[in-house]
């Protein structure tokens, strides 16, 4: 177990620390707790299971409970972690500590309202992706996560510098406390909103099995724009990421729950999935105009409030180019940003119905209105279309994709993914994922060294679903997927 510590210096950016509490032979006076935190130290507290009250086998408590200690929250320093009856492990045990309601520039009650509320609406936010009801009223009954948002860390015993602090595990627990000390938050607006909100997202999920802090996504990216993160090189919103990230505090280190962390994956795995309340993209075409000549570069305005993960230029119904979303900064990502997508060489002259497609990381796109354009001439046969597309009307087509998930194919253009399997000799319709959630049902998320797609498990391989004998797979392609494929394990709980 650690304990993750968020942390601050005078002259610097927040700076994000494990801090340091040896839990065995502590005294039961009321002296601060002992730390010695380095301002980029880290420790494991040797906590054992037992100061957790989960019930086995049960699932996690989906109610997230937002407290602002509204005229002072008493909390028991004790051997075990439970909400339900105000006792935590964080601070020294054997007393009863007060921490102050929460503060909005040196206010509290109602002159502090449109602050909290904006931070509770910032946390629904973050956390809407998933089956988590968040909350700013006390449950009457039943097991749930208390996030404190108040105080001052002196309150519990914590050095100054403490911004936040939680209990953290590679398994997900129950009836935990966390601490955002709020009247310890710099900054004003929004940007306190912000920094506050990022520190709740990344203290309370420390309780549902993220223990580690994401560093670089597998692409290069860095993980700045992800709760579980210390990094400081983004700013904006920090949403859970449908991404793997290598794990690391201040540099590249180790995860220890495994190679990478996935933060959205992991709450998926915890709560099913919810219904994203941050919307659905935008996407609109500024370049070229309707009915005019299409350049080298086809321009796009796309924006999201999660980001944007990828545009695709999209021709005749089917995907021609694809760009990442822009860099996010200071401020998170432009919404919308500016995309420039490079026109492929070839693509056949023609005319052209062209549609940007604005997806997240989660998975939600949107389609711009479709702008009809001319590249050199309308065709007039198919010899000057690309292999397998015929002429029609002046335009290059390919017919259009009939190929579900699991069906035989031969290119990318006959299936509704738009991907045709390319690791087997018998090629099959599938689709990208990162997670078994990911596929549709009865489908597992594999990995291979062309990428991760859905495959089926129930020993007809990768192209037969329910009774579709005409696949052929597994006359020869099923050895094939076995070398190739390496099954991607979720965390063991």
């Amino acid at each position: 177990m650690s304990y993750c510590v968020q942390m601050s210096r005078p002259g610097a950016p927040r700076l994000l620390v494990l801090g340091v509490v040896m839990l065995i032979g502590r005294s039961a006076a009321a002296e601060p707790v002992s730390t010695a935190i380095p301002p980029d130290g880290r420790v494991m507290v040797p906590t054992p299971d037992s100061a957790f009250v989960t019930a086995p086998h049960a699932p996690i408590s989906s109610t997230l409970f937002l407290n602002r200690c509204a005229g002072g929250c008493s909390i028991v320093g004790g051997s075990v972690n439970d909400a339900r009856s105000n006792m935590s492990t964080i601070p020294n045990p054997g007393r009863t500590y007060t921490v102050g309601e929460f503060r909005a520039d040196g206010q509290v009650g109602a002159a502090a309202d449109t602050e909290w509320n904006a931070v509770v609406q910032c946390i629904r936010d973050v956390y809407s992706p998933y089956q988590v009801t968040v909350t700013d009223t006390r449950p009457s009954a039943g097991a749930y996560h208390m996030a404190i948002v108040a105080g001052l860390p002196e309150e519990v015993g914590w050095p100054a510098a403490t911004q936040g602090v939680a209990p953290g595990s590679c398994n997900p627990q129950d009836n935990v406390i966390s601490f955002s000390f709020a009247n310890a938050h710099p900054g004003t607006g929004t940007d306190r909103v912000l920094n506050l909100c990022w520190t709740v997202a990344q203290e309370s999920a420390h309780s549902f099995g993220l223990p580690d802090h994401a560093w670089e996504f597998a692409d290069g990216r860095s993980a700045c724009n992800d709760p579980m993160t210390y990094r400081t090189d983004c700013g904006g919103q920090k949403f859970f990421r449908n991404a793997d990230a290598s794990c690391g505090d201040f540099a590249p280190g180790s995860c220890r729950c495994g190679s990478t962390q996935n933060s959205h994956r992991e709450l998926i795995d915890v709560f099913g999935p919810g219904t994203p309340s941050t919307g659905a993209p935008t996407s609109v075409i500024t370049l070229p105009l309707p009915d005019t000549q299409l350049g080298a570069v086809v321009g796009v305005q796309a924006g999201s409030r999660r980001g944007i993960a990828k545009v695709q230029l999209r021709v005749n119904g089917f995907k021609w180019a694809e760009v990442k979303g822009t860099p996010f900064g200071a401020n998170g990502q432009a919404n919308p940003g500016t995309y420039a997508i490079t026109v492929p060489s070839n693509l056949p002259d023609g005319i052209v119905d062209l549609v940007a497609r604005a997806c997240d990381d989660l998975g939600a796109c949107t389609d711009s209105a479709v702008v009809t354009a001319t590249k050199g001439v309308p065709c007039t046969s198919a010899d000057t279309c690309a292999e397998r597309q015929h002429c029609e009307a002046g335009k290059c087509l390919w017919d259009p994709a009939a190929g579900e998930l699991g069906d035989s194919c031969s290119f990318d253009q006959t299936c509704l993914s738009e991907m045709c399997s390319p690791t087997v000799e018998n090629r099959i319709c599938t689709q990208t994922c990162s997670t078994d959630m990911a596929c549709p049902s009865g489908f597992d998320c594999l990995k291979t060294t062309a990428g991760d797609f859905c495959y089926l498990p129930d020993g007809g391989g990768c192209c037969s679903a329910g009774d579709r004998a005409h696949h052929g797979y597994l006359q020869g392609g099923l050895s094939a997927l076995v070398l190739a494929l390496v099954v991607r394990r979720r965390r063991r709980r």
